[in-house]
């Protein structure tokens, strides 16, 4: 990198793992920039979403009075408030990359602030130059969120707000790493390793986890179960209660710290389960998948996207009747054989660098905006 490449900026909201990784591959790949980055731990999300310009300036001031070429920022910045308090940053062209959309959570769980939060995800997407959404699912659900929110204005709706903003709307998804060599092709033995890899909130359906655990054990199925993801303080009650009762069916408990360690036990799995409820695009999954293991995922959220039918549960408001379809469909594998692991290079990381190159470029939003 020389001193007379132009320079970048990006800011990152909420700096979880997904995050890093994503923001980490968008640096290495953009190399004809200079990027300065700042990053706002992952905590305390409600106050990211409406503080994180406030925050920004807490944790490195000088970065933000630089002069840039391209300004990047994740959707939990409010990039329309960081656009306007910080004078040199107020031309820069400026992209918006959706790793998730508040319009999308989950109505069971919405917390009362959920539509202060989508205010600041629809005033940054109207302040930026391009979006950008990690899958089609999150890019129409803002979009389909956004018009149902003008429905609800009593009076003086703005007109084709939603067509401008599909407009500049784009899909690239978060790049995953190839897999290590050396995976075994079969199940090793009668017994299946079942692998659930997520966090261990809510939002990942650990209700819905616990209901298939229980009818697998209540019609004997030979299964091993390997429970990883990043833990915080609470843990669920479901997974609690799911390690309490079936111990004997856990091999593994826990979050596995060691990068390495962990690619290595994806490629010992013969299957990685999703319940999840609130999901964007599912790097966990693809992560597994591109390391051998067979999918199994309900059929909602993004996976429809990037999975076939018959990888897929059916959906239903019944956690029970959810269960039995997920159950269904691994005894259907067991009478049948495993079907194929799906292909998923067109996600690895060497497969997207010039597609980011070109999407991420200022001079791109410069053609754009002609």
């Amino acid at each position: 990198m020389t001193s007379d490449h132009p320079k970048a900026l990006l800011l990152s909201g909420y700096h979880a793992l997904s995050q890093q990784a994503w923001a980490e591959f968008l640096v290495h790949s953009c190399t004809h920039y200079q990027w300065q980055t700042i990053a706002l731990p992952a905590r305390f999300f409600s106050w990211r979403m409406r503080g994180a310009p406030l925050s920004l300036s807490a944790q490195n001031d000088p970065l933000l009075h630089q002069h840039y070429q391209l300004l990047v920022a994740t959707s939990s910045i409010d990039l329309a408030v960081v656009q306007s308090i910080y004078p040199t940053l107020r031309q820069v062209p400026s992209i918006l990359y959706f790793h998730e959309n508040q319009f999308a959570y989950p109505t069971d769980n919405q917390p009362k602030a959920v539509i202060d939060w989508q205010m600041v995800n629809l005033y940054a997407a109207l302040r930026a130059d391009a979006l950008v959404f990690n899958s089609d699912y999150n890019r129409q659900s803002f979009l389909s969120g956004v018009a149902a929110l003008m429905k609800k204005l009593p009076d003086l709706v703005p007109q084709h707000l939603c067509t401008g903003l599909a407009h500049k709307a784009q899909v690239m998804p978060v790049a995953i790493a190839a897999p290590r060599p050396g995976r075994a092709q079969e199940p090793t033995g009668a017994t299946w390793r079942l692998l659930w890899n997520h966090r261990w909130e809510w939002d990942k359906g650990p209700e819905l986890l616990l209901a298939i655990v229980a009818q697998l054990a209540a019609c004997n199925f030979p299964f091993k179960l390997i429970l990883t993801g990043q833990q915080f303080r609470t843990i669920p009650a479901a997974l609690r209660e799911l390690c309490a009762r079936f111990p004997d069916y856990l091999e593994q408990s826990g979050y596995i710290e060691s990068r390495e360690d962990y690619r290595a036990l994806l490629q010992h799995c013969d299957i990685v389960l999703s319940t999840a409820i609130h999901e964007f695009q599912g790097i966990a999954i693809m992560e597994a998948v591109s390391h051998g293991c067979v999918p199994l995922l309900p059929d909602r959220l993004s996976y429809p996207e990037f999975f076939a039918q018959s990888y897929r549960y059916q959906h239903s408001d019944s956690i029970e009747q959810q269960a039995a379809s997920a159950v269904s469909r691994l005894q259907a594998w067991r009478a049948q054989g495993l079907p194929e692991v799906p292909d998923l290079s067109d996600f690895y990381q060497a497969r997207l660098v010039e597609p980011y190159r070109q999407c991420f470029s200022a001079e791109r939003l410069a053609i754009a905006s002609i």
